[in-house]
């Protein structure tokens, strides 16, 4: 079903014991987003904070929501399906319906004609969520938290923002992290490659006017949510998209002090405009990374009015060490549109982005293997469809292999791969703002890693099976000078942990550069790989993987966290060794110290995200109380 608001789903969750009501006080100032954290690792219910403490200890008068879809059946809920694929069928469906089924049935072709009437927003006099309009609009009276100790400030985290081409007048629905500078004052974290920015780009080049009007909305039917973060291609709107997803036309209503049309069911809805001149520096602000994003120079939004819907919420996320609830959204949209990305490449069997190493920094691509080297053909028309120019790396494996299995991805790197002939490396490619590991802001290298199987027609097809390395080896690598510890991934894949002195710690960011502390890392780096490749019982290792301490290689979960640190801490280009027959390869995934002097630069180097500490055993210790 679509839920035609978000009150409907509220009361839904709460009806089936899938959200939690805290009646007490609590802060919007770290602790709200603390407890978020605590149920989202534990796979918990969604949480209402009835009495949200704002900055100036006063109690809001709107609820604060967090953890909305911080679970795979909460997500599944939302969107009104049994699994997300059934939406990209969907789309499929309408991109290339079966003409022969509806010419020998034409009443089959009935369901496709109404799905695609549905995708035409329809405009109205006046939404739900301008029912009441605040009388001197002051943003910092709603209940936005500061999620992470080093943040900027509070940022708005489930924002809708909604700007137009000033040209066409075509709207566009992105969710861009909003900084609240002040009563009046928003950031705009627009990235470059996003459409608010190039709205932005084009409304300076015009002449017409010196703002461009934007709005943000707070709320509403879930599915609006997904479709302003989903990758649609440029000629499917967001607006249509929520059409499709609910089965209805989405209702759209003019804003009261700008030309802008915003869906007519949402909680909030925030107006105002920029003036293209204008920048204030954003951030910092701990992102889906695990780190916090760097400090930039973004557009400021002037706000004009503040509108709401009867008895509204405020819907909230925190984002950072995943897993987090932005992880399973990512999930679903992976999930979502694979039926899609399969019907464009061919060539696809499977795609998964894990949620461990921020989804951009990898994905994994099952591939058909008729003929030789036809899986690197696949990831490199991966690397060109829309949100995907920003992987960082791609592991190709057979198309009947279960991409979600991380044991089954170690098995196939550590018994396909053979190095370099498996091994591509792409210099000079588009990288996500907010890719810290990268040595200049939206550019890094890419890494393409072949773990498929020889198809039967490739060249190499009977050359001998690849040795590994007995399991005493990680023993032996432990007393080489500068391991902390070591441990096996795979017959041919060792990873050891050492302790980088002056190095950026997980608890602070490392802003200065230290050219000697840097080649000294360096240097640190280079005697551990050389020192555990002289070994006897390294003589068939193929991977060595190395970083920092703070992975603890005998936890539980040890795997998990070492996917993030490995994907995290890493930059192509800089960080990948081949020893001297190219044979090798040590992987450097140790925090590195900022340098503009060593073979690329590495810049400001952002902390952890961590909670603060004295806050975090307070919650620890109230969850525990009440036995939650």
């Amino acid at each position: 079903m679509a839920w035609p608001n978000l009150r409907t789903y509220l009361r839904s969750l709460e009806d089936n014991g899938d959200l939690l009501r805290i009646s007490h006080p609590v802060d919007i100032h770290l602790e709200a987003g603390c407890i978020a954290d605590k149920f989202v690792k534990r796979s918990g219910p969604a949480i209402i904070f009835d009495q949200p403490r704002l900055a100036n200890g006063r109690i809001s008068e709107f609820p604060l929501v967090m953890n909305l879809f911080g679970t795979r059946e909460r997500v599944n809920k939302a969107l009104g399906v049994e699994k997300p694929e059934e939406i990209g069928e969907r789309m499929v469906a309408l991109m290339k319906p079966d003409i022969g089924a509806v010419l020998k049935n034409p009443f089959s072709g009935i369901g496709l004609a109404k799905q695609g009437m549905a995708m035409a927003p329809k405009r109205i006099k006046k939404g739900a969520c301008q029912a009441i309009r605040i009388e001197n609009p002051d943003i910092t009276k709603l209940p936005i938290p500061t999620t992470w100790p080093q943040d900027g400030g509070p940022f708005m985290t489930l924002p809708l923002v909604i700007t137009q081409d000033p040209k066409t007048g075509h709207h566009n629905m992105g969710m861009y992290r909003s900084q609240v500078f002040g009563p009046t004052e928003v950031g705009l974290h627009w990235q470059a490659h996003k459409h608010g920015a190039e709205h932005a780009e084009a409304s300076a080049d015009s002449e017409e006017s010196e703002k461009m009007p934007v709005a943000i909305c707070l709320g509403g039917p879930p599915h609006i949510m997904f479709s302003a973060i989903s990758p649609l291609p440029d000629n499917l709107s967001e607006y249509e998209f929520a059409g499709l997803l609910s089965g209805e036309r989405l209702k759209i209503a003019k804003c009261l002090t700008n030309d802008l049309w915003v869906p007519a069911d949402c909680d909030f809805v925030i107006e105002g405009y920029t003036i293209p001149s204008e920048t204030r520096t954003e951030g910092p602000f701990g992102d889906h990374f695990g780190h916090y994003s760097l400090t930039g120079e973004y557009p400021v939004m002037h706000i004009t009015a503040i509108t709401h819907r009867k008895q509204p919420s405020v819907p909230m996320t925190i984002v950072g060490l995943p897993p987090m609830e932005d992880g399973y959204l990512g999930e679903a949209i992976g999930d979502a549109f694979l039926p899609v990305l399969k019907f464009q490449h061919t060539d696809v069997s499977d795609l998964f982005l894990p949620l461990e190493t921020g989804f951009h920094n990898l994905a994994i691509v099952a591939s058909k293997q008729r003929y030789p080297r036809q899986a690197r053909k696949t990831a490199l028309g991966l690397l060109g469809a829309g949100q995907m120019m920003f992987l960082k790396s791609i592991v190709a494996v057979d198309k009947n292999h279960e991409v979600k299995d991380l044991n089954a991805l170690l098995r196939a790197i550590d018994y396909n791969v053979r190095i370099p002939e498996d091994i591509t490396i792409l210099d000079g490619m588009v990288a996500d703002t907010l890719a810290h590991a990268a040595p200049w802001e939206n550019v890094h290298s890419k890494l393409i890693i072949d773990a498929t199987t020889l198809s039967k027609n490739d060249p190499r097809v009977g050359e001998g099976k690849q040795m590994g390395s007995p399991d005493s080896l990680a023993v032996s690598a432990s007393g080489v000078a500068g391991v902390v510890d070591g441990r096996m991934l795979g017959t041919s894949m060792l990873v050891v942990t050492t302790k980088i002195a002056n190095g950026p710690m997980p608890e602070f960011s490392m802003e200065e550069v230290d050219e000697a502390g840097a080649r000294a890392q360096r240097e640190q780096i280079e005697r551990i790989r050389e020192g555990i490749w002289s070994l006897e019982a390294a003589k068939n290792l193929r991977w060595l993987f190395i970083t920092d301490d703070d992975a603890d290689l005998r936890a539980d979960d040890w795997k998990r966290r070492l996917l993030w640190q490995l994907f995290c801490r890493f930059e192509v280009a800089r960080d990948l060794h081949f020893d001297e027959a190219r044979a090798r390869i040590a992987w450097d995934a140790t925090a590195p110290i900022p340098s503009l002097e060593g073979p690329l630069p590495v810049r400001r180097w952002p902390a952890v995200t961590l909670h603060d500490t004295e806050i975090e055993g307070r919650i620890d210790a109230w969850i525990e109380e009440n036995g939650l």
